[in-house]
Protein backbone atom coordinates (compact mmCIF):
# COMPACT_ATOMS: atom_id res chain seq x y z
CA UNK A 1 0.00 0.00 0.00
CA UNK A 2 1.65 3.36 -0.90
CA UNK A 3 0.94 6.81 0.76
CA UNK A 4 0.17 9.47 -1.12
CA UNK A 5 2.00 12.56 -0.53
CA UNK A 6 1.27 15.59 -2.30
CA UNK A 7 3.15 19.25 -2.39
CA UNK A 8 6.20 17.55 -2.02
CA UNK A 9 7.86 20.60 -2.92
CA UNK A 10 7.09 21.72 0.54
CA UNK A 11 9.05 21.71 3.62
CA UNK A 12 6.78 20.03 5.81
CA UNK A 13 5.92 17.59 2.91
CA UNK A 14 9.51 17.46 2.97
CA UNK A 15 10.02 15.94 6.44
CA UNK A 16 6.46 14.09 6.29
CA UNK A 17 8.54 12.20 3.27
CA UNK A 18 11.84 11.35 4.89
CA UNK A 19 10.38 9.96 8.52
CA UNK A 20 7.99 7.72 6.58
CA UNK A 21 10.37 6.54 3.69
CA UNK A 22 13.55 6.41 5.96
CA UNK A 23 12.40 5.82 9.18
CA UNK A 24 9.52 3.67 8.43
CA UNK A 25 10.41 2.15 5.46
CA UNK A 26 6.68 3.08 4.06
CA UNK A 27 6.23 2.80 0.12
CA UNK A 28 5.34 6.29 -1.08
CA UNK A 29 3.67 8.12 -4.51
CA UNK A 30 5.03 11.52 -4.43
CA UNK A 31 3.28 14.75 -6.49
CA UNK A 32 4.04 18.71 -6.63
CA UNK A 33 3.12 20.93 -8.73
CA UNK A 34 3.66 20.85 -12.40
CA UNK A 35 7.22 22.75 -12.76
CA UNK A 36 8.73 21.76 -9.14
CA UNK A 37 8.49 18.28 -10.11
CA UNK A 38 11.87 17.34 -12.20
CA UNK A 39 14.23 19.12 -9.73
CA UNK A 40 11.88 16.93 -6.71
CA UNK A 41 12.72 13.81 -8.84
CA UNK A 42 16.81 14.89 -7.91
CA UNK A 43 16.24 15.59 -4.11
CA UNK A 44 13.93 12.09 -3.61
CA UNK A 45 16.23 10.21 -5.92
CA UNK A 46 12.22 8.80 -7.61
CA UNK A 47 9.57 9.58 -9.68
CA UNK A 48 7.65 12.67 -8.60
CA UNK A 49 4.13 13.39 -10.22
CA UNK A 50 2.50 16.78 -11.31
CA UNK A 51 -0.13 17.42 -9.98
CA UNK A 52 -2.33 20.46 -10.53
CA UNK A 53 -4.69 22.22 -7.96
CA UNK A 54 -5.69 25.37 -9.84
CA UNK A 55 -8.91 23.29 -11.31
CA UNK A 56 -10.86 19.70 -10.00
CA UNK A 57 -10.39 18.05 -13.70
CA UNK A 58 -6.67 18.89 -14.03
CA UNK A 59 -6.02 17.42 -10.29
CA UNK A 60 -8.26 14.57 -10.89
CA UNK A 61 -6.11 13.37 -14.07
CA UNK A 62 -3.42 14.23 -13.02
CA UNK A 63 -3.94 11.74 -9.92
CA UNK A 64 -6.00 9.28 -11.68
CA UNK A 65 -3.31 8.89 -13.99
CA UNK A 66 -0.72 8.28 -11.36
CA UNK A 67 -2.68 5.65 -9.14
CA UNK A 68 -3.80 3.72 -12.70
CA UNK A 69 -0.31 2.67 -13.45
CA UNK A 70 -0.26 0.09 -10.77
CA UNK A 71 -4.24 -1.30 -11.07
CA UNK A 72 -3.88 -3.35 -8.14
CA UNK A 73 -2.15 -1.11 -5.68
CA UNK A 74 -3.89 0.63 -2.93
CA UNK A 75 -3.38 3.89 -1.37
CA UNK A 76 -3.77 6.41 1.65
CA UNK A 77 -3.71 9.90 1.22
CA UNK A 78 -2.19 12.38 3.57
CA UNK A 79 -3.45 15.74 4.01
CA UNK A 80 -0.37 17.77 4.01
CA UNK A 81 -2.03 20.95 2.84
CA UNK A 82 -5.25 22.33 2.61
CA UNK A 83 -6.03 23.08 -1.55
CA UNK A 84 -5.06 19.49 -2.72
CA UNK A 85 -7.23 18.00 0.50
CA UNK A 86 -10.52 19.53 -0.64
CA UNK A 87 -9.88 18.76 -4.58
CA UNK A 88 -9.41 15.54 -2.97
CA UNK A 89 -13.02 15.37 -0.87
CA UNK A 90 -14.54 16.45 -4.40
CA UNK A 91 -13.36 13.45 -6.04
CA UNK A 92 -14.34 11.02 -3.50
CA UNK A 93 -17.33 12.68 -3.25
CA UNK A 94 -18.00 12.16 -6.75
CA UNK A 95 -15.90 8.51 -7.45
CA UNK A 96 -16.26 6.92 -4.33
CA UNK A 97 -14.61 3.39 -5.69
CA UNK A 98 -11.06 4.50 -6.09
CA UNK A 99 -8.33 2.73 -3.91
CA UNK A 100 -7.63 5.57 -1.64
CA UNK A 101 -8.01 5.05 2.08
CA UNK A 102 -8.19 8.04 4.03
CA UNK A 103 -8.77 9.34 7.70
CA UNK A 104 -10.52 13.17 7.09
CA UNK A 105 -13.72 15.16 9.52
CA UNK A 106 -16.72 15.51 7.26
CA UNK A 107 -16.07 18.41 4.88
CA UNK A 108 -18.84 20.56 6.35
CA UNK A 109 -16.04 20.33 9.42
CA UNK A 110 -12.95 20.52 7.74
CA UNK A 111 -14.26 23.68 5.76
CA UNK A 112 -15.30 25.08 9.77
CA UNK A 113 -12.07 24.66 10.37
CA UNK A 114 -10.09 26.51 7.62
CA UNK A 115 -12.81 29.30 8.52
CA UNK A 116 -11.89 31.23 11.31
CA UNK A 117 -14.78 33.17 12.19
CA UNK A 118 -17.23 29.81 11.69
CA UNK A 119 -15.01 28.36 13.85
CA UNK A 120 -15.18 30.84 16.26
CA UNK A 121 -18.88 30.47 16.08
CA UNK A 122 -19.21 26.96 16.68
CA UNK A 123 -16.35 27.23 19.77
CA UNK A 124 -19.23 29.74 21.26
CA UNK A 125 -22.55 27.75 20.51
CA UNK A 126 -20.52 24.89 22.45
CA UNK A 127 -18.98 26.73 24.95
CA UNK A 128 -15.77 25.93 24.44
CA UNK A 129 -13.42 28.41 25.61
CA UNK A 130 -12.43 31.08 23.23
CA UNK A 131 -11.60 35.08 22.89
CA UNK A 132 -14.63 37.41 22.42
CA UNK A 133 -15.49 38.20 19.23
CA UNK A 134 -16.72 41.66 17.97
CA UNK A 135 -18.93 42.34 14.53
CA UNK A 136 -17.98 45.66 12.66
CA UNK A 137 -21.11 47.17 14.17
CA UNK A 138 -19.64 46.79 17.81
CA UNK A 139 -16.67 48.93 16.99
CA UNK A 140 -18.23 52.40 18.21
CA UNK A 141 -18.77 50.20 21.36
CA UNK A 142 -15.28 49.03 21.61
CA UNK A 143 -13.71 52.93 21.34
CA UNK A 144 -15.75 53.37 24.63
CA UNK A 145 -14.91 50.22 26.43
CA UNK A 146 -11.70 49.53 24.46
CA UNK A 147 -9.64 46.29 24.90
CA UNK A 148 -6.30 45.12 22.13
CA UNK A 149 -8.16 43.46 19.30
CA UNK A 150 -6.91 41.17 16.00
CA UNK A 151 -8.51 41.31 12.83
CA UNK A 152 -7.98 38.10 11.22
CA UNK A 153 -8.60 36.89 7.40
CA UNK A 154 -11.20 34.36 7.54
CA UNK A 155 -9.32 32.02 5.62
CA UNK A 156 -5.82 32.86 5.45
CA UNK A 157 -2.76 31.16 6.25
CA UNK A 158 -0.79 32.52 9.31
CA UNK A 159 -0.21 35.91 10.33
CA UNK A 160 -0.31 36.94 6.71
CA UNK A 161 -2.86 39.86 6.52
CA UNK A 162 -3.43 40.60 10.16
CA UNK A 163 -4.45 43.76 11.86
CA UNK A 164 -3.42 44.37 15.35
CA UNK A 165 -5.50 46.92 17.14
CA UNK A 166 -3.22 47.77 20.22
CA UNK A 167 -5.14 51.44 21.64
CA UNK A 168 -8.24 53.06 20.52
CA UNK A 169 -6.20 55.49 18.53
CA UNK A 170 -5.62 52.47 16.24
CA UNK A 171 -9.00 51.19 15.55
CA UNK A 172 -8.73 53.37 11.90
CA UNK A 173 -6.60 50.45 10.94
CA UNK A 174 -10.47 48.60 10.68
CA UNK A 175 -11.51 50.82 8.46
CA UNK A 176 -13.32 49.21 5.22
CA UNK A 177 -13.03 45.19 6.51
CA UNK A 178 -16.01 43.73 6.41
CA UNK A 179 -17.69 40.83 8.59
CA UNK A 180 -17.49 38.89 5.40
CA UNK A 181 -13.62 38.76 5.42
CA UNK A 182 -12.27 39.16 9.32
CA UNK A 183 -12.46 37.65 11.91
CA UNK A 184 -12.37 40.15 15.08
CA UNK A 185 -11.03 39.20 17.77
CA UNK A 186 -10.09 40.14 21.68
CA UNK A 187 -6.28 39.81 21.88
CA UNK A 188 -5.30 37.76 24.60
CA UNK A 189 -2.92 38.86 27.14
CA UNK A 190 -0.61 35.71 27.65
CA UNK A 191 2.75 35.97 29.51
CA UNK A 192 3.10 32.44 27.86
CA UNK A 193 3.87 31.64 24.45
CA UNK A 194 1.38 29.93 22.16
CA UNK A 195 0.69 26.12 23.12
CA UNK A 196 -0.49 23.55 20.72
CA UNK A 197 -2.32 20.00 20.77
CA UNK A 198 -1.14 18.10 17.70
CA UNK A 199 -3.45 15.33 17.42
CA UNK A 200 -4.93 12.30 15.55
CA UNK A 201 -8.07 11.27 16.07
CA UNK A 202 -11.18 8.78 14.64
CA UNK A 203 -15.16 9.93 15.20
CA UNK A 204 -14.05 11.96 17.93
CA UNK A 205 -11.79 10.09 19.89
CA UNK A 206 -8.37 11.31 20.69
CA UNK A 207 -5.57 8.65 19.66
CA UNK A 208 -2.60 10.18 19.93
CA UNK A 209 -1.57 13.67 20.94
CA UNK A 210 1.67 15.76 22.24
CA UNK A 211 1.72 19.48 22.93
CA UNK A 212 4.37 21.96 22.01
CA UNK A 213 5.20 25.18 23.73
CA UNK A 214 6.40 28.38 21.25
CA UNK A 215 9.65 29.71 22.66
CA UNK A 216 11.16 31.71 19.74
CA UNK A 217 9.11 33.01 16.20
CA UNK A 218 9.85 35.05 13.41
CA UNK A 219 9.98 37.44 12.78
CA UNK A 220 9.06 38.60 16.71
CA UNK A 221 5.48 39.42 16.23
CA UNK A 222 2.83 37.02 14.89
CA UNK A 223 5.87 35.03 13.02
CA UNK A 224 6.34 31.21 11.72
CA UNK A 225 7.23 28.88 15.13
CA UNK A 226 11.87 28.60 14.71
CA UNK A 227 12.03 27.22 18.53
CA UNK A 228 9.54 25.09 20.00
CA UNK A 229 9.63 22.28 22.48
CA UNK A 230 7.41 19.11 23.54
CA UNK A 231 5.01 19.20 26.70
CA UNK A 232 2.09 18.25 28.14
CA UNK A 233 -0.25 19.97 29.81
CA UNK A 234 -3.43 17.57 30.83
CA UNK A 235 -6.04 20.45 31.22
CA UNK A 236 -5.40 21.68 27.41
CA UNK A 237 -6.01 17.76 26.57
CA UNK A 238 -9.34 17.88 28.06
CA UNK A 239 -10.49 20.56 26.05
CA UNK A 240 -8.85 19.19 22.86
CA UNK A 241 -11.04 15.92 23.44
CA UNK A 242 -14.33 18.21 24.25
CA UNK A 243 -13.29 19.95 20.84
CA UNK A 244 -12.74 17.05 18.65
CA UNK A 245 -15.91 14.97 20.17
CA UNK A 246 -18.33 18.12 19.17
CA UNK A 247 -16.81 18.33 15.51
CA UNK A 248 -17.07 14.27 15.29
CA UNK A 249 -13.20 15.00 13.67
CA UNK A 250 -11.23 12.04 12.51
CA UNK A 251 -7.52 12.59 11.03
CA UNK A 252 -4.89 15.03 12.16
CA UNK A 253 -5.59 18.50 13.67
CA UNK A 254 -3.58 21.10 15.50
CA UNK A 255 -5.30 23.04 18.39
CA UNK A 256 -3.53 26.28 19.30
CA UNK A 257 -4.19 27.63 22.75
CA UNK A 258 -2.96 31.07 24.90
CA UNK A 259 -3.50 31.59 28.21
CA UNK A 260 -5.21 34.59 29.44
CA UNK A 261 -3.50 36.25 31.91
CA UNK A 262 -6.09 38.15 33.54
CA UNK A 263 -8.11 34.75 34.38
CA UNK A 264 -5.71 31.66 33.56
CA UNK A 265 -8.23 30.10 31.13
CA UNK A 266 -6.50 28.79 28.70
CA UNK A 267 -8.39 29.81 25.19
CA UNK A 268 -8.34 28.30 21.65
CA UNK A 269 -6.87 30.59 19.11
CA UNK A 270 -7.43 27.99 16.28
CA UNK A 271 -7.62 24.58 14.52
CA UNK A 272 -5.21 23.56 11.72
CA UNK A 273 -7.35 21.03 9.78
CA UNK A 274 -4.27 19.72 7.94
CA UNK A 275 -0.43 18.68 8.69
CA UNK A 276 2.02 21.35 10.76
CA UNK A 277 5.42 22.82 9.69
CA UNK A 278 6.42 21.34 12.77
CA UNK A 279 5.26 17.72 12.22
CA UNK A 280 8.46 16.27 12.93
CA UNK A 281 8.07 17.04 16.71
CA UNK A 282 5.54 14.18 16.63
CA UNK A 283 8.14 11.34 15.42
CA UNK A 284 10.78 12.85 17.91
CA UNK A 285 8.99 13.38 21.20
CA UNK A 286 7.81 9.70 20.53
CA UNK A 287 3.90 10.48 19.93
CA UNK A 288 3.86 8.61 16.80
CA UNK A 289 0.91 10.42 14.48
CA UNK A 290 2.16 10.03 11.16
CA UNK A 291 2.96 6.59 11.38
CA UNK A 292 -0.08 5.47 13.47
CA UNK A 293 -2.47 7.51 10.50
CA UNK A 294 -0.71 4.61 7.93
CA UNK A 295 -0.84 1.46 10.52
CA UNK A 296 -5.10 2.83 11.19
CA UNK A 297 -5.66 2.83 7.00
CA UNK A 298 -3.83 -0.34 6.75
CA UNK A 299 -5.70 -2.10 9.81
CA UNK A 300 -2.72 -2.39 11.63
CA UNK A 301 -2.67 -1.72 15.63
CA UNK A 302 -1.27 1.80 16.31
CA UNK A 303 2.30 1.61 17.63
CA UNK A 304 1.91 2.86 21.70
CA UNK A 305 3.45 6.35 21.89
CA UNK A 306 5.87 7.66 24.41
CA UNK A 307 5.37 10.94 26.74
CA UNK A 308 8.90 12.12 25.79
CA UNK A 309 9.26 16.23 27.28
CA UNK A 310 11.89 18.51 26.95
CA UNK A 311 12.26 17.68 23.07
CA UNK A 312 13.03 20.86 21.21
CA UNK A 313 12.71 21.58 17.45
CA UNK A 314 14.52 24.36 15.13
CA UNK A 315 13.99 25.41 11.84
CA UNK A 316 17.26 27.29 12.03
CA UNK A 317 17.98 28.20 8.32
CA UNK A 318 17.32 30.36 7.45
CA UNK A 319 15.45 32.26 10.29
CA UNK A 320 17.19 31.36 13.33
CA UNK A 321 20.65 32.21 11.11
CA UNK A 322 18.82 35.54 10.41
CA UNK A 323 17.96 36.21 13.54
CA UNK A 324 21.28 36.00 15.00
CA UNK A 325 22.46 38.41 12.29
CA UNK A 326 20.55 41.15 13.30
CA UNK A 327 21.29 40.78 16.89
CA UNK A 328 17.77 39.06 17.56
CA UNK A 329 19.54 36.14 19.81
CA UNK A 330 22.77 36.26 20.89
CA UNK A 331 25.84 33.40 19.58
CA UNK A 332 25.26 31.46 22.80
CA UNK A 333 22.05 31.07 22.72
CA UNK A 334 22.25 30.30 18.71
CA UNK A 335 24.32 27.28 19.38
CA UNK A 336 22.31 26.03 22.71
CA UNK A 337 21.25 23.14 20.68
CA UNK A 338 20.03 21.05 24.06
CA UNK A 339 22.47 18.04 22.25
CA UNK A 340 20.63 15.11 21.18
CA UNK A 341 17.33 16.46 22.91
CA UNK A 342 16.92 18.96 19.78
CA UNK A 343 15.53 18.04 15.93
CA UNK A 344 15.62 20.10 13.39
CA UNK A 345 13.32 21.10 10.44
CA UNK A 346 14.24 19.49 6.89
CA UNK A 347 17.76 18.05 8.53
CA UNK A 348 16.85 15.46 11.25
CA UNK A 349 15.87 12.24 9.66
CA UNK A 350 17.35 13.18 5.84
CA UNK A 351 20.32 12.11 4.36
CA UNK A 352 22.52 14.93 4.27
CA UNK A 353 22.64 15.17 0.50
CA UNK A 354 18.93 15.32 0.29
CA UNK A 355 18.59 18.23 2.85
CA UNK A 356 21.37 20.50 1.10
CA UNK A 357 19.34 19.90 -2.12
CA UNK A 358 16.29 21.00 -0.77
CA UNK A 359 17.95 23.72 1.27
CA UNK A 360 19.08 25.03 -2.01
CA UNK A 361 15.44 24.97 -3.37
CA UNK A 362 13.44 26.23 -0.85
CA UNK A 363 15.65 29.07 -0.42
CA UNK A 364 16.04 29.90 -3.70
CA UNK A 365 12.39 29.08 -5.88
CA UNK A 366 10.56 32.22 -6.14
CA UNK A 367 7.66 31.52 -4.03
CA UNK A 368 9.31 31.05 -0.98
CA UNK A 369 11.39 34.41 -1.43
CA UNK A 370 8.13 36.33 -1.66
CA UNK A 371 6.69 34.62 1.24
CA UNK A 372 9.76 35.17 3.32
CA UNK A 373 9.62 39.13 2.25
CA UNK A 374 5.66 39.00 3.50
CA UNK A 375 6.94 37.87 6.98
CA UNK A 376 9.19 40.80 7.28
CA UNK A 377 6.75 43.23 6.27
CA UNK A 378 4.84 45.12 8.89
Amino acid sequence: MKVIIPDAQSRKAFDIINILERKHGCDLLLFAPSGTNRFMRVIYGQMVHSLNVDNYEEFRNDLLSAIKADADEEYIWMAVSEEPTLLFYELMEKEPDHPIRYLLPGRDMFELARNKADFQKFCEENELPVPASFSIKDLQDLEQNFRPVIAKKRIGAGSVGMKYVESPDQLSRLNGISDREYLIQEKVESRKKIHGVFCLARNGELLTWHGHERIRTFPEKGGVTVYSRSVYIDELKEITEKLLKALNWSGFAMVEFLQDDRTGEWKIIELNPRLWGSVMLSEFCGSGLLINYVKLLKGENPESSSKLSERYIRWFFPFELISLFKGKIGFREFLNRKGPKTCYINFTYSSLTRALLFQFYFTFNGRSVKRFFKKLLP
